[in-house]
């Protein structure tokens, strides 16, 4: 049992804190992911389950997932193509960073870091040490959360990571502090941090497993916290009008679906008994049995009767109406709106380029962001591996991929002006031809042998020989 959660920061008081912080957003959390997995308008209740169930797949049709879109427009122009550090010699990226990133396999965790960051506003890189150096493993607020230092808020304070063993019968939760972590305990058969967005309250019913274990290599706690600049998910401000633009979609398809089942009737002046001389003579009329719609039914009417049915609806405005709130979302969000309509070839160049100048700057500041977030984990790397020189995160430089790339026309043109204007080859490489450190590596490498190859295939010229006057006899 925890007994010093109520002295102000201490390991107990932090491990209660955030346990209770990480409970309360949940509800949070499950908002969020109902959107990101398109399942906001689904009811949670209803008269009945079969009514429940008819409804909710009738609303599968009627969905339009547009936030992943509007996550996707920005992550997937997220792209980390190398790293400077403080080392010398790594114009052309630091192949030890670049190594500390494959060997966790970032190229395929980064798009789930990325994600859950534009998602959820926040997302962590929990670093564990390993004998080959730091493991990197990607974490969101459903099992881990952090408060940052209140002077430099891209340091982790304190935070937690809770997780369940399920050979122990344990349910675990590790406390990072900066300079050491700590970890604690408690039975369960089955894990209590719910994971369907209700709160959770954790209790102070926590045992620590031993003391905390140092990291004597780092000052800072192996927690590393990304965020949007606001912490909010991209789309969190504007739920209220992913709700306009899905309800709007569910009335037009309501809409359409009803006039599969217009209203028919006859009108004249019909009557209400058969008459004399028919076999059903006196007897009432049914005229919903005389009236069965079907593929090969044939109605007898009397000559003043006329067949009626309802109008149909018009569902082009409401259509029109979506398209406007598409339209204010993507401005919003700061989207480009042919994203969603595909109206850019009628664009001209400079409407296409100006168009995208919102999301370019959006990209940029979560580059930023990022920028910050990975120089400490590559820090926390180096300083485990022993290399102080490229330790200091304030000498680390992620290198980016372009967030708006260039066609190869443009490329290819831009380069001979550069190179007429005297910019160097690497210049080039870089900037105009957009090329990632390994391929800068590997194009400088091509360019060597090349001109080895071309030096081998020249003949050479002989040599003239040089006489002496007095080998001629003067």
């Amino acid at each position: 049992m925890l007994s010093e959660t109520g002295i102000p920061g201490s390991d107990d008081w932090w491990l209660v804190r955030l346990c209770n912080k990480l409970g309360d957003g949940l509800p949070r959390m499950g908002r969020l992911k109902s959107y990101r997995d398109g399942d906001a308008l689904l009811p949670d209740n209803s008269v009945d389950a079969g009514t429940r169930e008819s409804y909710r797949r009738f609303l599968r049709r009627a969905r339009l997932h547009i936030v992943e879109t509007l996550r996707d427009a920005r992550t997937d122009r997220q792209g980390v193509v190398g790293f400077r550090t403080g080392a010398a010699g790594d114009d052309n990226g630091d192949i030890a960073a670049w190594e500390n990133w494959t060997r966790n396999r970032m190229g395929i965790q980064s798009r789930q870091f990325f994600n859950d960051t534009a998602d959820f506003g926040r997302a962590y890189i929990l670093q564990i040490p390993s004998p080959t150096g730091m493991m990197w493993t990607i974490r969101n607020e459903w099992t881990t959360i952090s408060e940052q230092d209140a002077v430099r808020p891209w340091l982790t304070a304190a935070g937690i990571s809770v997780g369940f063993d399920a050979i122990a019968g344990a349910e675990i939760v590790t406390l990072f502090r900066p300079g050491y972590y700590r970890i604690a305990w408690r039975r369960t058969s089955i894990p209590t941090l719910p994971q369907d967005g209700t709160p959770w309250a954790s209790g102070s019913d926590w045992t620590w497993i031993g003391d905390r274990v140092l990291t004597p290599w780092t000052a800072d706690a192996l927690l590393v916290q990304n965020r949007t600049t606001d912490g909010y998910g991209i789309y969190e401000k504007h739920l209220d009008t992913v709700d306009r633009i899905n309800e709007i979609t569910v009335n037009a398809i309501s809409l359409i679906v009803m006039q599969s089942f217009r209203q028919r009737g006859v009108k004249g002046n019909l009557p209400t008994h058969y008459p004399e001389g028919h076999p059903n003579a006196g007897q009432e009329i049914d005229y919903d049995e005389m009236f069965k719609a079907g593929p090969a039914a044939l109605w007898m009417l009397p000559n003043d009767t006329e067949i009626w049915e309802s109008a149909s609806t018009d569902v082009t405005p409401i259509y029109n109406a979506r398209k406007e709130e598409v339209k204010t979302l993507s401005s919003l969000t700061r989207t480009p709106q042919d994203m969603f309509d595909g109206e850019s070839q009628n664009q001209s160049a400079l409407g296409a380029q100006t168009s995208r100048e919102p999301l370019f700057y959006a990209v940029k500041a979560m580059n930023e962001q990022l920028d910050i977030t990975l120089a400490q984990a590559q820090a926390n790397d180096f300083a485990f591996q022993g290399d102080d020189v490229r330790a200091d995160a304030s000498k680390i430089e992620t290198i980016f991929q372009k967030i708006i790339p260039a066609t190869m026309a443009e490329k290819a043109e831009a380069a001979a002006k550069f190179k007429n204007g005297g910019a160097t080859q690497r210049y080039i490489d870089t900037e105009v031809f957009e090329m990632s450190p390994k391929e800068q590596r590997r194009a400088e490498g091509d360019r060597v042998d090349e001109a080895f190859t071309v030096a081998l295939a020249t003949p050479s010229t002989p040599t003239a020989r040089v006489t002496t006057g007095a080998q001629n006899g003067d």
